[in-house]
């Protein structure tokens, strides 16, 4: 069983202390060798363990699954171990979603993914078969067929990453033997202080989902934390499952990531407040489905919210964003897809 653990408390003195120009640069690359170590790790653990088929990778929104399998995926096959990743996001089923009381549609809990399909999918792969993998368009929000010309298959000794919230729900990895595979458990876990507490493990991964979803979902900040009461309650409910059923925890905190993840959060909160105030503010993405409809949960809310976020962020320094590296784990947020 996995322990959450090496919980990182970063201050923004110790922040200011780490810039310049000999020091940033450092500072960013003992934060990124940090992560990367945490994957050559479990990559040597599978190299050690040839029987393992597959590893289940689970963790709230924005604890960065994609990249962390990614890497898993290349340090495996630098081992010469063929290696397929399967999002569980592409597995989306979400014709006839549930609300909560103010009208949140449940895009979160496991009902929404087509366990069935992902199940059969990671089977025929084990069994060396060529398979055509669904894709799910988050702008459309609509899952489609992958192309027959991109089918995966993975041989007869391959292995089988599947990452999501749910890649440790019992519905996908319990179609294997338990000897068969690992689990990993990821999640930001640590502290931003100034003079009291202004950042939780959650406010990373809330900031973290601003700036993603901004440039690649087509959701404004005020959707965005509009939309987090639905995204915080529903993970918790599977969080202690998960984790317990993790080989593996990863703190997926780089100590230096406030400096980029504030500017770009800050823009974005401040670019949708001046929409709000102009009038201009489109609905939220999340909330389209809403019957009856409504353009936001509780707008007064998020704004309050946003309010506060902002306040925060403008004590923590800042750095360009060109500054992180193209293999770290902030390019799931900030870069190109």
């Amino acid at each position: 069983m996995a322990e959450l653990s090496s919980r990182q408390i970063i201050s923004t003195h110790d922040l200011e202390k780490r810039m310049g120009v000999n020091k940033l640069p450092l500072f960013i690359h003992e934060a990124e060798e940090e992560f990367l170590e945490m994957t050559r790790r479990i990559v040597g653990f599978i190299g050690e363990h040839p029987d393992v088929r597959a590893v289940f990778v689970s963790g709230p929104t924005s604890s960065g699954k994609t990249t962390f399998t990614e890497r898993l995926a290349a340090g495996l096959r630098d081992r010469g171990r063929c290696a397929c990743r399967i999002s569980l996001d592409n597995y989306y089923s979400i014709e006839q979603p549930i609300f909560d009381q103010d009208g949140r549609p449940d895009y979160e809990s496991i009902y929404t993914i087509d366990t069935k399909l992902a199940g059969e999918n990671i089977l025929d792969l084990l069994e060396n078969k060529h398979v055509i993998l669904p894709y799910f368009n988050f702008h459309t929000r609509r899952r489609e067929t992958g192309l027959a010309e991109s089918s995966a298959c993975i041989g007869s000794n391959g292995i089988v990453l599947v990452e999501g919230l749910h890649g440790l729900a019992s519905d996908i990895s319990g179609i294997l033997p338990r000897e068969k595979w690992i689990g990993v458990f990821l999640m930001p876990y640590g502290d931003i202080i100034s003079d009291k507490k202004i950042f939780r493990s959650e406010d990373f991964r809330l900031l973290r989902r601003v700036v993603r979803d901004k440039r690649h979902r087509g959701a404004h900040a005020l959707a965005t934390i509009d939309y987090w009461p639905m995204i915080s309650g529903s993970e918790s409910v599977y969080f202690e499952e998960y984790l317990s059923k993790a080989d593996f925890y990863v703190n997926t905190i780089l100590a230096y990531e406030m400096l980029v993840i504030a500017p770009l959060a800050s823009s974005d909160i401040r670019e949708a407040i001046k929409q709000y105030e102009d009038g201009t503010i489109p609905p939220s993405v999340f909330m389209h489905r809403t019957v009856p409809p409504k353009p936001f949960a509780d707008l007064s809310i998020a704004l309050t919210r946003a309010e506060q976020l902002l306040y925060d962020l403008g004590r923590i320094p800042e750095v360009d964003p060109r500054i992180v590296p193209g293999h770290s784990i902030l390019q799931e947020f900030i870069g190109e897809l």
